[in-house]
């Protein structure tokens, strides 16, 4: 029976996580979905991880273990494409966690939906692990315009919790030598390129979130991210697609605002960061936007804490309603 159901690629990046590889790998084996190909990346880890890898190869024929020099998880993301074999590709990050039927339930509703692309939204989960057994929920049909429209509200910027047909990453690969926004880069122009998307209403993939990772500290790569807004803009305007590309502004706005606030808190005496985050937000008044937008950010360029605070909060709101906390 197995050989007539498609096979999952299952690609995960590992480095530096021996204490969460094995939960994150156990997850996976327990699948109901049995008809995997499980491609461990060994992104050069300094750990056991590698050793780790190549044990559990040895307990799963499914599991299949690629050692490599470090290059960063896009590099890695992208070897595991390169080496899949299967009909659908999913993502898991190897310190997370999925519950026990993600890979049916996603392919159960890229089938009978007749999507290339199904997904569910992600939950935080700090410290104890959440209970990973069977989940049902309501499905909806949306549009990949209407995905892109809400990009960071649906978690479509990233690549996990999402089943994606084979066919659709053919020309598709991680940006190199970006260590921020990649995962947005890499998924926008598949969204937009789709007439609909299965999207299951109920969190299956549950994102380990660090408490203390971003305390007292910010880190000047993650101003890479903004490189990829500024490329979604460019690509929206290509398409003359008003709509998306001023719901993209609103949210490079948004980061250019709370990239300032975070340089002026921890490197406010790297003063060419904190330049080009001036030169970023004047000039983002150039872009194409209506009287009434123009209106709007004048008045938000006034009050920028309270932009963003009514920005983060509405967001808060739309993704535990997406999530069916509300």
């Amino acid at each position: 029976m197995i050989q007539n159901q498609p096979l999952i690629s299952v690609i995960v990046p590992v480095y530096k996580v021996e204490a969460y590889l094995g939960p994150c790998v156990e997850c996976i084996i327990a699948q109901t979905y049995r008809n995997l190909e499980i491609i461990l990346i060994d992104d050069g880890s300094p750990d056991r991880c590698p050793e780790m890898c190549d044990a559990w190869a040895q307990k799963d024929s499914r599991i299949k273990v690629i050692h490599k020099e470090n290059g960063g998880v896009s590099l890695a993301r992208n070897v595991g494409l390169d080496a899949a074999t299967g009909d659908y590709v999913m993502f898991v990050d190897s310190d997370d966690l999925i519950v026990s039927n993600i890979v049916e339930t996603l392919l159960d509703s890229c089938q009978r939906n007749n999507v290339l692309l199904a997904m569910c939204p992600l939950q935080n989960f700090t410290g104890e692990a959440p209970s990973l057994e069977k989940k049902v929920a309501k499905e909806k049909v949306l549009t990949g315009r209407y995905i892109c429209q809400y990009f960071f509200d649906y978690y479509a910027s990233g690549p996990v919790a999402k089943l994606y047909e084979k066919s659709l990453l053919a020309k598709s690969r991680f940006v190199l030598n970006r260590r921020a926004g990649e995962d947005a880069a890499f998924n926008y122009p598949i969204f937009y390129g789709l007439d609909n998307v299965a999207f299951v209403f109920a969190p299956m993939y549950y994102y380990r979130h660090y408490a203390d990772s971003t305390t007292g500290t910010y880190n000047a790569h993650l101003l890479d991210e903004l490189a990829t807004f500024e490329e979604m803009l460019s690509f929206y305007k290509s398409h003359n697609d008003k709509l998306l590309y001023r719901a993209m502004a609103k949210e490079y706005y948004a980061r250019i605002l709370a990239h300032q606030q975070k340089v002026g808190r921890f490197l406010a005496e790297n003063k060419a960061l904190v330049g080009e985050l001036a030169t970023k937000r004047r000039n983002f008044m150039n872009l194409d936007l209506g009287v009434a937008q123009r209106i709007f950010y004048s008045v938000a360029n006034a009050f920028p804490r309270l932009f963003l605070k009514i920005f983060f909060t509405e967001r808060d709101f739309r993704q535990n309603r997406i999530r069916g906390q509300l």
